[in-house]
């Protein structure tokens, strides 16, 4: 009796114990899974400015002075000038493989090449332009993309991985987690939160730290500072006004940057939200990339306040389903699936001021007067010069 009761009893506790992980067990024998697709080809850390070539994969937009440039997912950029805003112009395709984040500080363009931060003088840029490289900055975490996907384990000895084979693994050793919250993105295949130039400063998150480099000499990035983060990964770095934001899956910390001391550690602002601050008030809308639910047609507004562990709610307005957004003067622009939303936040006003029905919008960038938003089929380009309320179609760059 004795012994049946603690049968009965261990077998409760395991079926409460299965209960709280809804992670599937780890399979063994021959199983479905991926096999790295290596190569060590030198061009694949070979930058080049070819000729202009037809939008495929298009992602961000990133401005510097009178150009717009363009990701195309994975292997680089295309450059667009706007010198004449109403007739864009692509003149080249910036070859980067394995390009994922850029940032921009004068005219100077820092980007990633797999593991590698390179910069580029964009009024040089040329077939013969010099590229300034420092090795190995980040430490790419390749895996397949999908949820519970097992794989075999990537060897760094034999090369880059530039993609993935289905294939049969017999008792594989790495596998993706089946629970969406053990990774802020788990579509995503490298482990890079983004870059900020600002004041001469490049800031970046390495596998570990929070990382400075000095600019003094713009194609010769030097490491000045670094500090150890909390153990989550780390899902996006931005600028909060003056100050760096670092986003985790559950939590958002502000640091100084010079010191890259902590100023405030949020509990209520997480991976989920796309924010942007002006003073000591944030807007945010629902991170469509991190898979937080339904796609949101809400504009949240906040008070942030240094010593307090959550950002105080102030209000919410719906403005279509938000893609991203920008602050530009006493307006907010927002991309929406439906339309390009505007809000007026005048004086602490946060009400509707109107939208433009033109595409379905999924980014969008300002540079002073100008808005380039982009859909599936092209990029738009605004004038808020004479009317911010009521932003004036330029152009319409197709792919």
């Amino acid at each position: 009796m004795t012994r049946l009761l603690q049968a009965s009893l261990l077998f409760t506790v395991c079926s409460l114990l299965a209960s709280c992980h809804d992670d599937q067990p780890w399979a063994r024998g021959e199983v479905d899974g991926y096999a790295p697709i290596y190569s060590t080809e030198a061009s694949l850390k070979q930058i080049s400015f070819q000729v202009p070539r037809k939008t495929v994969n298009g992602g961000k937009l990133f401005t510097a002075g009178t150009l717009v440039l363009q990701e195309e997912i994975d292997s680089g950029l295309h450059v667009i000038s706007y010198q004449d805003p109403a007739h864009p112009i692509k003149t080249g395709f910036l070859r980067i493989p394995g390009f994922q984040v850029a940032a921009i500080e004068g005219d100077y363009l820092y980007a990633n090449n797999y593991d590698d931060l390179i910069a580029i003088r964009l009024k040089t840029i040329s077939a013969d332009m010099s590229v300034g490289r420092v090795v190995g900055i980040w430490k790419q975490l390749n895996y397949p993309a999908g949820r519970g996907v097992y794989f075999e384990c990537v060897d760094p000895s034999k090369g880059i991985v530039v993609g993935w084979r289905k294939t049969k693994l017999n008792n594989p050793q790495c596998r993706r987690p089946e629970n969406i919250y053990d990774e802020p993105t788990v579509l995503s295949t490298r482990n890079n939160a983004g870059m900020i130039a600002f004041h001469r400063k490049l800031y970046l998150v390495t596998p570990d730290a929070l990382a400075v480099y000095s600019l003094a000499y713009p194609e010769r990035p030097v490491l000045t500072r670094s500090k150890a983060l909390p153990r989550a990964k780390v899902d996006s770095l931005f600028l909060l006004n003056k100050e760096l934001a670092v986003s985790y899956s559950t939590q958002l910390g502000r640091y100084d940057t010079t010191s890259l001391d902590n100023i405030s550690l949020y509990d209520n602002l997480s991976h989920c939200l796309k924010i942007r601050a002006k003073g000591d008030t944030a807007y945010a809308i629902f991170s469509r990339r991190n898979l937080c639910g339904s796609p949101s047609s809400t504009l949240i507004k906040f008070r942030l306040k240094k010593d307090s562990t959550s950002a105080a709610e102030l209000g919410r307005l719906q403005v279509g389903t938000a893609n991203a957004f920008v602050i530009a003067g006493s307006y907010i622009y927002v991309a929406a699936s439906e339309s390009m939303s505007v809000v007026n936040i005048t004086g602490g006003k946060f009400e509707n001021a109107g939208d433009q029905f033109i595409g379905g919008y999924s980014d969008i960038v300002n540079n002073g007067n100008l808005l380039f938003l982009r859909d599936s089929k092209q990029i738009a380009c605004y004038s808020i010069a004479t009317s911010p309320a009521s932003p004036k179609l330029l152009s319409q760059l197709l792919y």
